[in-house]
Formats: C-alpha cells, structure tokens, sequence
C-alpha cells in the first residue's frame, strides 16, 4: 500500500529505535533524564525560546497553550479553518473553555487589518495562527507576514500562539530558519511525528515562566506524568537533524501535483508536502478506486483529496500513485 493520508505514516528511523532501546528510563519528577532534558533544550533553541516542555501530541500543546495564555470566557482569533478549530475535538471550547472568533483567509493567510478589528471588538486575548495551514493546502506562512499579525495582536493587547504542527515544513519551503518564523509568537507548538518521523511527541515553547505556568497546565491534563517520556525523547533529538530532508516530501509533492496536471487533473497549488487533488465526480468514489488499486488517500471534502508525502514515499512510489489516481479519476468519471 503507498500511504499517502498523512505524513503521520511514516514511520521511526533505525537510529530512533536504537536509541530507544538504549536509554536508561528516569522518573523525570525527582530524576535527572538527561534525553527529555537534552530534546527540551535543543528544542527551545531551534525555536528561538527560552524554554520548552515535551508533551504527547500537538493538539495537547495548543491546549495547554491556550489554557495557559487566556482565563475562560475570553474570546481568541482564528482563521476559520484552522486545525484547532476543526481536528482537535474543540478543546478551545470544552478545556479551555474560551471563545473562538473566526476570520475568513485567503488559503491560510489573514489580513492584518481585520485580525485588529477583531481582536478589539471581541476584546481578544489569543491570536491563534498556524504554520503551515494544514486545510489550505500546506500553504507557508513567512516570517515578515508572521510578524506583521504578530505586531498587530501585541499592540492590541493579545499574546500570539503559534500552531506549528508543520512549522519545519515551511522554514524548508521558505528557506528560514524555524527561529525566524516562531519570533514573533509568544508560544509555539512544533510536532516532532509528522514528517520528522518520531514515534511519538509535540514540544510546546515560549519564555521560561510561561514554559513552567504551561507544565502546570499539562499535569492537569493527564499529560504531564509519562514517567517513561526519554525514551520517546532519544527520538525525538534525533527527529530535531531530520529537518533538511523535507526538501524531498516537497520536490516529490510537487512532482505528484504536475503529473497528475499532466493526466488532465486539477490541482490546488503546492508550497510543501500537500496536494489538494479535485474530484468533480467525487472524491469518496476516487478514493475507493484508488484503495483498490493500493493507493490509501484522505478525502478532504466531497469533492477533493489529499495526498501528503513523508520519507516512506520514493519517487517510484509518486509515479505508481499518479498513474492509479489518474486511472482511478477517469474510471469514475466514465
């Protein structure tokens, strides 16, 4: 089967698994764990932070951001689709308790000026943004436009949280580095299991005293006693000096969209490692032609699919699933 539903599917290197086995387990609570230490550290500093803290997944680190940054009952800007919103089972709501304000973006991007109104009329303590915008197609925020809402949030009195599930995604993409586009947010969520390969992991960062209020907040969670977390950590380091090769999800990415372009397709624009593939005739219909011909896809919406490339796709494999989505798109449409 070539998985192709999420770069969630690739699967932990060799040199993860070793080092794994390798480690010693602490219980980070009264022992020193020198892997969890080592990747919170390396971690913050990739990001540009004074601190971090391992938790399990993304959607556990914007929870614990949000739950950290804003007192329940206040309102928080997002773009109408951000993951937050519409995968993370509406923890803004039923953990943390606050009030999503939705603004409409242009694939991703949201203009600064109706961020500020917004953020004034609802009295707004969280300007929620996401990097890249998974629903909009994998599509990369860059930095001066991260910092331009950024300045726009600060300046009407809201703290800034950065979802950047795939942030290593666009600092590739854009060639900056993760430092860069996470300045101007006051916290980011980075995930450490997507195209990274890590088995397991999300690091949310941010100041020091804002990083120790967060801890406090995934105790409360349930997320904050994994007494075994370095072994999840040893991957996780070595997750951290795979970010370079995401270049390679993104030439292959791009190569699929132009071959099925080819194959008389449409195809949404492709920035990173995700392509919106059109199904007039429906995507579900595509989707079970394609399962049969061993090509596993995500249906999007009604009438588009999605195909996201991750290290367990060659270019073998990007040939083989253009000509079964091609075949696959003309059968249905016969």
């Amino acid at each position: 089967m070539i998985d192709l539903r999420s770069d969630i599917c690739s699967e932990p290197t060799e040199e993860m698994w070793d080092a794994m086995r390798a480690h010693t387990p602490a219980w980070p609570m009264f022992d020193t764990d020198v892997a969890l230490e080592r990747l919170e550290r390396d971690g913050a500093a990739l990001l540009g932070k004074q601190a971090a803290v391992l938790v399990p997944t993304c959607t556990a680190a914007n929870v614990a951001a949000l739950l950290t940054l804003a007192e329940p009952g206040r309102a928080v800007v997002l773009e109408q689709d951000a993951h937050i919103l519409t995968s993370e089972g509406m923890g803004i709501r039923s953990l943390a308790r606050l009030r999503p304000v939705t603004l409409a973006g242009t694939r991703g991007h949201l203009e600064p000026s109706r961020v500020a109104e917004a953020i004034t009329v609802n009295d707004a303590a969280v300007l929620c943004l996401e990097n890249t915008n998974t629903r909009a197609g994998g599509t990369a925020i860059s930095a001066r436009e991260t910092a331009e809402l950024a300045a726009v949030a600060h300046e009407h009195g809201a703290v800034v949280h950065l979802d950047g599930a795939r942030l290593a995604n666009a600092s590739v993409a854009l060639g900056v580095p993760l430092a860069t586009l996470a300045a101007p947010a006051d916290t980011v969520a980075f995930s450490l299991n997507k195209g990274l390969s890590a088995p397991f992991g999300a690091l949310l960062a941010g100041s020091t005293d804002t990083v120790a209020a967060a801890r406090e907040q995934i105790k409360a969670l349930g997320a904050g006693t994994l007494h075994k977390l370095g072994i999840f950590a040893a991957a996780g380091t070595i997750a951290l000096g795979m970010i370079d090769r995401l270049a390679d999800d993104h030439r292959r990415a791009s190569r699929l969209a132009e071959l099925l372009r080819e194959g008389g397709l449409e195809v949404d624009p492709v920035e990173s490692n995700i392509v919106f593939c059109h199904c007039p005739s429906g995507a579900e219909a595509v989707a079970e032609r394609l399962a049969e011909r061993g090509v596993a896809s995500f249906i999007r919406d009604d009438f588009r699919l999605r195909f996201v490339t991750h290290r367990l796709i060659g270019d073998a494999e990007i040939d083989e699933a253009a000509a079964a989505i091609i075949a696959s798109a003309s059968v249905v449409t016969a």
